[in-house]
């Protein structure tokens, strides 16, 4: 990213103040594009954990940057509040710039200070037009979602304005001179490409990832479940036999640790079932492999429990009492029907 700024910035410069100072400055810009990418993301995760999110990474590329963090209790006002602080930090840095430069005046202190402003400047503007995948179409989703109730469809609805900006910008940068019979130049014209391109393949997967969720909506979580009885880890393996539903072993907070082990079960003595305890019978669990559902997400965060524990088997949970388990194979024949 900074070997394409200096290169867009580096040559116009250098005809103006000099080849060392030239380039020097075009370093300078790709530094402060990257800082300013930098702090936008780092608004986006510090705000995401303060509503108790986990962030996984904060990432600044060829195309901006992005904020990668656990959303699956977010709400359309914490969504709305995550993705709006990162255009505003722009802006705030813009404005700072700004006023430093107005008072420097002239020089090229000044001239660098304008240039952070104005790229401060424009990425706020360009992150809240209101199309995703830019942060104003994760406000237009949050108001939508807010609306509605229904997230998949406001995603859908905030993907499609995303297509917008695209095809302004190319028609304004590459097809508005190439009627005026002039040509673009070919900086310009890959600027551009790189700039729709992550537009349009972002607004495209909005629109995918909305079509999914809606397909999830429809699942009925209850329908999925297999009746299944907590029992105690520290409880003794002679109490297996008195439960009616497929035992899961909980801990003393009832938090599911895994099924029965039937081979380790079998291996226990019969003068030792009533002192060995349960949890030297589990099945071992992959991390994750236990969610407890939120009313109204209960689909969208089951399916998130199998990817992310990569386990046939999830156990259920709501308000912290288990209300069963669900095998894979029902969510992938109940999404088929769908």
């Amino acid at each position: 990213m900074g070997g394409l700024i200096v290169f867009l910035v580096g040559p116009s410069t250098a005809q103006v103040h000099g080849t060392t100072v030239g380039y020097s400055v075009a370093v300078i810009y790709a530094l402060a594009l990257l800082l300013s990418v930098l702090a936008h993301e780092a608004a986006h995760a510090i705000t995401a954990r303060s509503f108790g999110h986990t962030v996984h990474r904060v990432v600044a590329d060829l195309w901006g940057g992005h904020t990668a963090f656990e959303a699956s209790r977010a709400t359309p006002m914490t969504s709305a509040a995550i993705a709006v602080v990162g255009p505003l930090t722009n802006a705030v840095i813009a404005i700072v710039c700004l006023v430093a430069s107005t008072v420097l005046g002239v020089g090229i202190p000044a001239m660098v200070l304008g240039g952070i402003a104005f790229v401060n400047g424009a990425l706020a503007v360009l992150n809240l037009l209101p199309g995703l995948p830019l942060d104003g179409g994760q406000i237009v989703e949050a108001v939508v979602w807010g609306i509605t109730k229904d997230q998949g469809r406001a995603r859908v609805v905030a993907g499609y304005p995303g297509r917008g900006p695209v095809i302004v910008v190319v028609v304004a940068v590459v097809g508005v001179p190439l009627l005026q019979g002039r040509s673009p130049s070919m900086s310009t014209v890959l600027w551009t490409v790189l700039v729709a391109s992550f537009l349009w393949s972002g607004a495209t997967q909005a629109i995918r990832n909305g079509r999914a969720l809606g397909t999830l909506s429809g699942l009925d979580v209850p329908s999925l479940l297999e009746p299944a009885a907590g029992i105690a880890h520290d409880r003794p393996v002679s109490e297996l036999t008195s439960l009616r539903a497929l035992p899961v072993v909980v801990d003393a907070a009832g938090v599911p640790l895994g099924l029965i082990d039937h081979d380790a079960l079998r291996s226990v003595p019969v003068q030792a079932v009533g002192s060995t305890p349960v949890s030297a019978v589990p099945a071992n669990a992959p991390e994750g492999w236990a969610v407890d559902l939120t009313p109204g997400r209960e689909a969208i965060e089951l399916v998130n429990a199998f990817q992310s524990s990569r386990s046939r088997i999830v156990a259920v949970s709501e308000g912290g009492v288990l209300r069963g388990i669900v095998r894979v194979e029902r969510v992938n024949a109940a999404l088929a029907r769908n």
